[in-house]
């Protein structure tokens, strides 16, 4: 049923053809790519549009640009089926100034987005290049599938698992830290964020949005102002074309990031593992579980907006009352000096973690993963297990030590439970 909501709820506690067949049933539902099982007509319906969206190579004519890293979601979006993430690393820069502050936007950052329009008949933007002394990160491409469950994981059991590990893990120094931001309500409220190597969007209409804006350079609601190459917002008026294709997005109820952010939503998460694998009591004794939460439970009714005026859908057939097997407690973790990014807290792409905190990365999808970690420099599951801590600093130190401290037999066995996930 359709409610009208001016805030949300919060309870505490592949193609086109085969998605007539992906849509009905859990067993197909198993399928990596394919939707939550249970939807209801609507959702499947909104599901199906939303991946229409998701597969289509936008233009000029409508809104692509003026710069972008590439000319759709599905580009990046692909391994090893549609929805998944990619080899591919995001590249952002700023400039460390000799005082020590920070300028996000020196010269088009954080964005790096390499590809400039070209618009009829011969205008081209050129794409941006980082610029000299720029401070540079990498991020790897992240898989979507169950981002839906993610989103609907209540708010208050994300800040109840921070007091959790203050009060249970102080022997191994295990405490981890809500990214604490504004969603895009009104008034907005503070929430915990959960999408984003930080932690730094506390919704998943958020993160599409800045997506669709920051890869495809199409504005929207909640992004309005484009990037321009290097900067420089100076475009030539024979390079704009009126009106602005991206008004539609801006001016409505941003249909684009709407249809977006319904495919992921009811994007199903990867199976769960086969449980009774001698590597996953290892996992637990070990302490891998203390930040790698096995799982959390959606709320027993979940809603979701389905514009920006504070309609909602729900209750959710698929989204209320599920496990989220993501082996991820959605925290940031001080993971140490050798693993710090180049960007301080305080910036678009870090909210308000510090260069050495990171969220724990959902393992879910792990057996289908290629290479690991925030940057891709880990290319198996081992290197990836102790780069956790490879100086001995950060609050996996204590848990890395008792790996490291485990038989070959039950290292190789805990890799293979890992693997399997």
């Amino acid at each position: 049923m359709f409610t009208q909501r001016h805030f949300p709820v919060f309870p505490t506690i592949v193609a086109f053809a085969v998605l007539a067949v992906l849509c009905c049933g859990s067993a197909q539902a198993q399928q990596l790519g394919g939707p939550l099982p249970n939807l209801d007509p609507q959702e499947a319906k909104w599901y199906t549009a939303g991946q229409k969206m998701f597969f289509r190579l936008w233009g000029v004519k409508e809104g692509l640009g003026p710069v972008t890293t590439d000319g759709g979601c599905v580009r990046c979006h692909k391994s090893p089926v549609i929805g998944g993430g990619a080899a591919r690393l995001s590249t952002y820069f700023g400039l460390t100034n000799p005082d020590g502050s920070f300028d996000q936007s020196y010269l088009g950052g954080p964005f790096l987005q390499p590809f400039g329009t070209v618009v009829p008949p011969s205008c081209t933007i050129p794409g941006e290049i980082i610029p000299a002394g720029a401070t540079v990160e990498k991020r790897l491409t992240s898989p979507l599938f169950g981002f839906g469950l993610i989103d609907a994981i209540a708010d208050a059991d994300i800040l109840n698992q921070v007091t959790f590990e203050l009060n249970n893990y102080q022997a191994d120094g295990i405490h981890g830290m809500a990214n604490m931001e504004l969603d895009y309500h009104s008034p907005p409220l503070l929430r915990p964020g959960r999408f984003g190597r930080k932690a730094q969007q506390p919704t998943l209409l958020q993160q599409v949005s800045s997506n669709f804006a920051h890869d495809l350079g199409i504005t929207n609601p909640l992004v309005p102002l484009p990037d321009c190459s290097q900067g420089n917002c100076s475009i030539n008026a024979n390079c704009m074309l009126p009106p602005d294709p991206n008004s539609r997005n801006t001016t409505s109820n941003g249909p684009g990031i709407l249809d977006l952010s319904h495919y992921e939503r009811f994007l199903a998460p990867p199976p769960p593992p086969i449980p009774g694998q001698p590597g996953q009591a290892i996992f637990t004794s070990v302490g891998c579980i203390e930040c790698h939460l096995p799982s959390y439970h959606t709320p027993t009714q979940v809603f979701f907006d389905i514009d920006l005026k504070g309609t909602q859908f729900g209750p959710s057939p698929s989204l209320s009352n599920q496990p989220v097997n993501l082996y991820s407690d959605l925290l940031l973790h001080d993971m140490g000096k050798l693993n710090a990014g180049a960007f301080p807290a305080n910036t678009l792409i870090t909210a308000q973690a510090t260069q050495q905190m990171w969220r724990t990365t959902p393992l879910w999808g792990t057996s289908v993963r290629t290479v690991f970690w925030h940057d891709g420099k880990t290319k198996d599951i081992p290197s990836a297990i102790l780069q956790h801590s490879p100086d001995g600093t950060g609050e996996a130190a204590a848990v890395i030590g008792r790996y490291k401290a485990l038989s070959p037999s039950d290292q190789a066995a805990l890799i293979a439970f890992v693997a399997s996930l």
